[in-house]
């Protein structure tokens, strides 16, 4: 064999090689990024969220969609399918900025007509700058450049993890995956001692810091409702935005109280309302003051999150019209109610065995 030969032969075998990569991870195409998977079940973890997130955007049929933190994490599409009809998919970010949450309702609306979305708001994550990532994602993924996708085709952990994990599922199929995926309800323990788990209540005064203290993480709201928001609800107007202010433990309002933000945060929350209630295709929703559920800590694994049987009650909640606030002065007034609540654990200086004491008392 001449030289010329055996160079002819090693580009063939080298591109017959590469070409035999290509192909594998495009057809066996574990994060589904160029088709959904029907013979096996592919790797939707909360780990493989960034990645998983791109293909189930791209891919899943859907016409309506779950935004927002792990706050989201927990809802069931098929509940909320039941509940308002169409079909649902959850695509959250956990702990992503409302940039992050930006990304995926671009790629969902540049790729499906949707016509309902469902976003929890965060408060605390509204203050984060409103062009960054929290959370860094796969960019390559999310774009419509083939020619970037050699970092998907090339990766190792797709070649030499993700798709093993998928071959060895072959054959099987699961038909609650898009409940199932990312949920993380029956993970942990619930109820008081893991709520306070690490958290200490004290009954000292603290100075709170007012919204206009800080001009430059008040503008970063206003910016955030203003780029990440509004540009979708004013571009589709005949999609419903359903935002909903999720229910934190009372310990966690304690919380920031204890660091000086209680006011802020709840300022914050009254200027988002005010900037979104103007559009006729938003409904807002806060279920913060929603005294049976905060204070009761069976519901939380920490100070923050609760179970899922609370996504449950809020999707029915939701469709049934109630707990949705439609001025300023409701989201002032729920708010009156949790500085109340937080006083009186201050005033106890430990969590109460009982909040009986306080007359007024709000079920959903």
């Amino acid at each position: 064999m001449t030289r010329k030969q055996w160079a002819a032969l090693t580009l063939i075998l080298l591109a017959g090689g590469l070409g035999g990569i290509v192909g594998s991870v495009v057809l066996v195409d574990p994060f589904e990024i160029y088709h959904q998977a029907t013979a096996f079940i592919p790797p939707i973890t909360n780990g493989t969220q960034i990645y998983s997130n791109a293909g189930i955007a791209k891919s899943y049929a859907y016409d309506s969609i779950v935004i927002g933190s792990s706050m989201t994490e927990n809802f069931k599409p098929s509940q909320l399918d039941a509940l308002f009809g169409g079909q649902f998919v959850k695509i959250p970010v956990n702990a992503g900025s409302p940039f992050n949450h930006k990304q995926m309702m671009d790629m969902a609306f540049s790729t499906h007509d949707v016509r309902r979305v469902l976003y929890g708001i965060d408060i605390e994550l509204m203050t984060y700058f409103y062009t960054a990532p929290k959370c860094e994602m796969p960019d390559y993924l999310y774009d419509d450049n083939l020619l970037n996708d050699v970092q998907y085709w090339f990766n190792q952990s797709v070649l030499a993890r993700y798709i093993p994990e998928c071959l060895a599922t072959l054959g099987r199929h699961s038909d609650t995956l898009r409940d199932d995926m990312y949920s993380w309800g029956d993970l942990y323990e619930y109820g008081k001692d893991a709520a306070l788990r690490g958290f200490t209540i004290s009954g000292d005064e603290v100075s709170q810091v007012p919204l206009e203290s800080d001009p430059q993480l008040s503008q970063q709201t206003l910016l955030n409702v203003q780029y990440n928001l509004i540009p979708f609800i004013e571009a589709h107007p005949g999609t419903e935005f359903l935002f909903f202010f999720p229910p934190y433990s009372l310990a966690r309002w304690v919380d920031f109280y204890q660091s000086g933000m209680l006011h802020y945060h709840m300022n914050q929350k009254e200027a988002i309302v005010s900037a979104l209630l103007p559009y006729e295709n938003v409904k807002i929703f806060d279920f913060q003051a929603q005294t049976d559920w905060i204070t009761a800590l069976d519901n939380y694994i920490d100070i923050s999150h609760y179970g899922p049987w609370i996504n449950e009650a809020m999707a029915q909640a939701i469709c049934e019209n109630r707990l949705r606030i439609t001025s300023v002065s409701q989201a002032q007034e729920n708010d009156a109610v949790i500085r109340r609540y937080v006083d009186f654990v201050r005033a106890q200086g430990a969590w109460p065995e009982s909040f009986a004491a306080l007359s007024e008392e709000r079920t959903p």
